[in-house]
């Protein structure tokens, strides 16, 4: 029992670790194809490379390929991403701030 449970669990963190590998992909692909017609073929792309490993099911592998995955994240995020003006990073985030109360 106790070894499928940690089996259980190991395949859920791995489910979760590929999930934000791939919305953090995702994203940073909006940020390399400016207009909305590359985006969508990029997008094309990338949700195909993670659906060519979808049927792996030895977890050492699994753990292999999103660790690679992951390294190859790091080695093409864009240096200078977009980020939302009023959003926290953004040029006008508190550029008006409200006046000090008292």
């Amino acid at each position: 029992m106790a070894t499928s449970a940690g089996y259980l669990a190991r395949r859920a963190a791995q489910k979760e670790r590929v999930r934000l590998l791939y919305r953090r992909a995702l994203k940073d692909t909006l940020n390399w194809a400016v207009h909305r017609h590359l985006f969508y073929q990029d997008a094309s792309d990338l949700r195909d490379k993670f659906e060519a490993n979808r049927d792996v099911e030895n977890p050492d592998v699994i753990d292999r390929l999103i660790d690679d995955a992951e390294a190859q994240y790091r080695n093409f995020q864009h240096p200078d991403p977009y980020i939302v003006p009023w959003a926290p990073g953004g040029s006008k985030f508190t550029r008006n701030p409200p006046p000090p109360k008292g």
